[in-house]
């Protein structure tokens, strides 16, 4: 076998296509980890083990579908792509897994940011100081509640376990509700944040029937060492994939060969590749959008933002704090915050 290219060598260029599809894509990412599929059952069995492997007692051997995929959101400006799993490990124990990843809806976009920018002029709401992340992953806004329905999710799963009759016993398999997100979830530089129902003083796990992993895909870097451990990998894949002409040496390992041979767009018959082209086109066009409205609205965002820094000023000049201070603090000059 050929010596695989580094990393800097396998990035597609402007005018070249990646055979690689975005798993991203609601499509793709059903094809590249089917579980009712042989082949795609064992890049979710790898995944779900490198994912979870701080949290799982025994490593997982099979996975089958529970239900089909479904929205069990109930929201009306969301909608959320759901494996919802039953596992087994090496031991035969059941596990019950709720995978799922958010997508705003095409349709409400225009909305949110409207609303955004109502309330900003209102003076109920703060510029966020991000409006774009990264390699053009558009991040709006967070989504309401969202570890709240993380708390949903789980209830339901464990909620879903019972069964008829008198002689239930409550034993209740353990569950995992797993999110990929594409928005920011937590205020830190961590990727990858894990939950369970503790002990408040030990710190002693309580009971295993809620166990939580979110990721945040905003955050993963454009960077990857052949030395990095399995998790990172499979993050960067989720991210850039489609970003690779082909594999690099430093993810040269059979599942991550067997990943992307599962991922190339090649696979798609001709109704999946119609399919994909048009989930892959919305998503550009999401972009688009973003960045026209935002354009649209330039001028009464910075009056606004503007006009807060000039309020924070005074508050800080009424408390008798030097000028030279502020100006520091807010960017304005000595002269102007002395007209405030």
């Amino acid at each position: 076998m050929a010596k695989r290219k580094p990393l800097k060598d396998c990035i597609v260029k402007p005018g070249e296509k990646s055979p690689f599809a975005n798993l991203l894509v609601d499509l793709a990412f059903k094809k590249a980890f089917d579980p009712d599929k042989p082949s795609s059952r064992e890049n979710l069995v790898n995944l779900l083990n490198d994912l979870l492997e701080p949290q799982l007692k025994r490593p997982i051997k099979n996975v089958w579908t529970r239900n089909v995929a479904k929205n069990l959101s109930g929201s009306k400006v969301s909608r959320t792509a759901i494996f919802d799993l039953h596992c087994k490990d090496d031991m035969g124990n059941l596990i019950e897994i709720v995978f799922f990843r958010e997508v705003l809806t095409q349709l409400k976009l225009r909305n949110f940011i409207e609303k955004d920018i109502l309330r900003l002029s209102s003076g109920e709401a703060t510029f966020p100081q991000q409006v774009a992340e990264p390699q053009g992953e558009v991040q709006i806004r967070k989504l309401k509640n969202f570890r709240k329905r993380l708390a949903f999710y789980a209830s339901e799963m464990v909620a879903n376990q019972s069964e008829p009759g008198d002689d239930w016993n409550y034993d209740i398999k353990p569950t995992y509700v797993i999110a990929f997100a594409r928005h920011k979830v937590f205020d830190d530089n961590r990727i990858v944040h894990r939950a369970a129902v503790t002990d408040l003083e030990t710190g002693a796990q309580f009971v295993d029937a809620y166990n939580f992993t979110t990721v945040e895909l905003s955050k993963v870097p454009f960077f990857i060492k052949k030395k990095s451990d399995d998790l990172s990998k499979w993050l960067f894949f989720f991210r850039f994939l489609n970003r690779l002409k082909e594999l690099p040496a430093e993810l040269d390992e059979k599942k991550f060969e067997h990943l992307t041979e599962s991922s190339k767009v090649s696979n798609f018959s001709k109704e999946e590749f119609e399919v994909y082209q048009k989930m892959y086109h919305e998503k550009w066009d999401h972009n688009v959008m973003v960045d026209g409205i935002f354009e649209e609205f330039a001028d009464e965002i910075n009056a606004k933002v503007l006009d807060g820094k000039r309020e924070i000023a005074r508050k800080m000049k009424s408390k008798n704090m030097p000028v030279e201070q502020i100006a520091e603090l807010t960017g304005f000059s000595v002269e102007e915050i002395s007209n405030l």
